[in-house]
C-alpha cells in the first residue's frame, strides 16, 4: 500500500496515546537546542574580546542581524504553515524543523572563525565584522527554520495537560542532565584546555566539538518531533479544509488583536531580553570583573547551582501549575525572577561569594518561568485555534520572534551605553575600574529588574485564560476536530 493510501484510509481525528519513549526523545531537543545557544551566547564574549569589535559596533551588528531575523520568523512561520508539499509524506513540522537542525551548527562554526587572522590581516576589522555579520544571519534562518515549527508542533502534538506535563517533565530531566554535563562542565572545560578565553582557536575548536555531540543527539530528536501516519493525516485533512492558514493581513489582524497571545508576547519578549541581559553579560562580569578563569570553580560553580536549581524549580512548578493554573503560576514565577535580579544588585556592596547563594533563589524561579512560559503558549495556541478555526502555529510563533529577535540587540545596546559611560573595553585590563565593574553588575541586575517587572505586571493585567477555561478548550479541540 502506497503512504498515500494509508494517510487516506487513516481517520483524521484519531490520536493514539504516546508510547513512553515519544516523550524521552522530543525532550533531547532541550540540550540540543541549548548546545546551540550555549556557544551562541558565547558570540558576544567571542566579538568584544577576540576580535576586538568596539562594543557599539557590536550594538550595530547585532541590530542589523536582529532585522533580518525579524523579516524571517513570520515570513517562515507563514510558509510553514501554508506549505503542503511534504506534510502527506513527511509530516506538517518534520521537515522543517530536521532541515533547520542539519544545516545550523555548520554556520555557527563558521561564526567563530577569526577570519582577519586567517587569511593574515589581523588588522583588517570591517572584514571580521562583514563576516560575523553574515554567518550569524545565515545561523539564525536556519534556527528559526527549526525553532518556529518545533514551537508550533508542540500544542499540537501533546493536546491534553497530562501529555503536556509528561514531556516537560521529560524535558527538564534529560536537560539538567546533559547541562551539567555539557553546558557546566564539559564546554568550559574544553575552551579552557584549548587555550582558554583569550585564544581564538579555543572558541573555534570548542564549536566543533560541541556540533558533533548536537548531530550525536539530533539523531533520537528526529523520533520525537516525527508525525506519524494519524497526525500527517490530520494534518492533510485540515490542508484540504484550509485550516492551516489564513491571508496574511486577516492571520496578522487575529494575531495582534489576540489579548492571550499579545499577554505572552510581552511577557516572554521582555523575559528574554532580561534573560540575555544575565546570560550575555555574567561571561564579562566573571571574567573581566572578577578576573575569572573561563575553566576556574568560580566561573563554573553560578552557572552549575543555576541549572540544578532550574531543574528543581521546573519539577515544583508542574504539579503547581496543575492545580492552580497557568496564570497564577506565571505571576508568581514572574515576580520571583523579577526579585531575583533586585537581590543580585546587592552584590554591589555585600560579598561577591553571595552570587553562589543567589543563584539558588534565581535558578528555581527561572525553573518557574521556563515551565509556565511552556505551558502559556500552549494554552494561548489552543484558545487561538478556536476561535478562528484554524491551526495557524507558524504564524503565531513567527510574530512573537518578531520581538524577540530584537532582545540581542536591546542587550548589546544596553552594554554599549553602560560601557560608554564607565568606559570598559573588554581585552584592555587598563580599563577594568571600579566604575566598570559596577557598570557590569547593573547590566546584569538592576537592569533586568524592571525589564522583568514590566513583564510581569503586562502579563498579570492581559493575561485571562483560567483553568478551567484552559481545560474547556482542550475538550472543545476534541469536538471540532482541531
Amino acid at each position: 500500500m502506497s503512504q498515500s493510501e494509508i494517510i487516506s484510509k487513516t481517520d483524521s481525528t484519531q490520536r493514539s496515546p504516546h508510547k513512553e519513549r515519544k516523550y524521552w526523545a522530543w525532550a533531547i531537543g532541550g540540550p540540543v537546542g541549548l548546545i546551540m545557544t550555549n556557544l551562541w551566547g558565547r558570540i558576544q564574549y567571542f566579538s568584544a574580546h577576540i576580535l576586538l569589535i568596539p562594543q557599539l559596533t557590536i550594538f550595530m551588528i547585532y541590530l542589523i542581524y536582529s532585522t533580518v531575523d525579524a523579516f524571517n520568523d513570520p515570513l517562515l512561520g507563514y510558509l510553514a504553515d501554508r506549505t503542503t508539499r511534504f506534510t502527506q509524506k513527511y509530516g506538517k513540522r518534520f521537515p522543517w524543523i530536521m532541515f533547520g537542525r542539519i544545516f545550523q551548527p555548520i554556520f555557527l562554526i563558521l561564526s567563530f572563525i577569526p577570519i582577519s587572522i586567517v587569511l593574515n590581516d589581523p588588522g583588517n576589522l570591517t572584514l571580521s565584522i562583514v563576516w560575523l555579520l553574515v554567518m550569524m544571519c545565515i545561523f539564525e534562518t536556519f534556527g528559526t527554520t527549526a525553532e518556529i515549527n518545533q514551537s508550533g508542533l508542540f500544542p499540537d502534538l501533546f493536546r491534553t495537560q497530562s501529555e503536556r506535563g509528561k514531556v516537560i517533565r521529560a524535558t527538564q530531566i534529560v536537560t539538567i542532565i546533559f547541562q551539567i554535563l555539557i553546558t557546566a562542565l564539559l564546554i568550559p572545560i574544553i575552551l579552557g584546555r584549548l587555550g582558554g578565553k583569550d585564544v581564538p582557536e579555543a572558541y573555534l575548536g570548542t564549536a566543533i566539538i560541541s556540533t558533533i555531540m548536537f548531530y550525536i543527539m539530533l539523531i533520537p530528536f528526529s523520533y520525537g518531533v516525527y508525525e506519524n501516519k494519524e497526525i500527517r493525516a490530520f494534518r492533510v485533512n485540515l490542508d484540504k479544509q484550509k485550516k492551516s492558514y489564513s491571508a496574511i493581513k486577516e492571520s496578522l489582524k487575529r494575531i495582534f488583536t489576540d489579548k492571550n497571545w499579545m499577554a505572552y508576547l510581552i511577557m516572554f519578549t521582555l523575559y528574554s531580553v532580561a534573560g540575555i541581559c544575565f546570560l550575555n553579560g555574567i561571561p564579562f562580569f566573571l571574567l573581566d570583573g572578577l578576573g575569572y578563569e573561563v575553566d576556574s570553580i568560580q566561573t563554573i560553580l553560578p552557572t552549575l547551582i543555576v541549572l540544578i536549581m532550574t531543574f528543581v524549580g521546573s519539577l515544583i512548578f508542574i504539579p503547581l501549575v496543575k492545580k492552580f493554573g497557568t496564570k497564577k503560576c506565571g505571576i508568581i514565577s514572574l515576580g520571583l525572577f523579577s526579585l531575583f535580579f533586585l537581590l543580585l544588585f546587592s552584590i554591589i556592596v555585600l560579598p561577591v561569594a553571595l552570587l553562589n547563594i543567589l543563584c539558588i533563589f534565581g535558578g528555581f524561579a527561572y525553573g518557574g518561568v521556563i515551565v509556565t512560559g511552556i505551558y502559556i503558549g500552549a494554552e494561548a495556541i489552543d484558545n487561538a485555534v478556536i476561535k478562528s478555526g484554524k491551526r495557524e502555529e507558524g504564524s503565531y510563533n513567527g510574530v512573537l520572534r518578531i520581538f524577540t529577535a530584537y532582545s540581542y540587540a536591546t542587550q548589546t545596546l544596553i552594554f554599549a551605553i553602560v560601557s560608554y559611560f564607565t568606559g570598559f573595553v573588554s581585552g584592555d585590563p587598563s580599563t577594568y575600574t571600579e566604575a566598570a565593574y559596577n557598570g557590569l553588575l547593573v547590566q546584569i541586575s538592576l537592569i533586568p529588574f524592571f525589564i522583568m517587572l514590566i513583564g510581569a505586571i503586562a502579563f498579570a493585567l492581559m493575561y485571562s485564560i483560567s483553568k478551567e477555561k484552559a481545560l474547556e478548550n482542550t475538550q472543545k479541540l476534541k469536538e471540532i476536530g482541531l
